[in-house]
């Protein structure tokens, strides 16, 4: 999933984008988890967006342990 591609959705918020693939490779989905990596690769703002999501999933995960 390249920057271009996110712009080519026209009602879709490249942060959504990118957490939907943050979602879908933390369930173990490759193809996600490469597409996120090329795009963080060609976009620092990307990376840094992807660490943030990161950062508010693990603050969420360690509030809601599972029961």
């Amino acid at each position: 999933m390249g920057a271009a591609h996110a712009h080519e959705v026209p009602n879709r918020d490249w942060l959504d984008e990118l957490v939907e693939l943050h979602v879908l490779a933390a369930s173990g989905d490759s193809a996600a988890a490469s597409a996120a990596e090329r795009w963080m690769s060609a976009d620092p703002a990307v990376r840094q967006a992807w660490t943030e999501v990161e950062k508010t999933c693990d603050r969420i995960r360690a509030e809601n342990p599972p029961r």
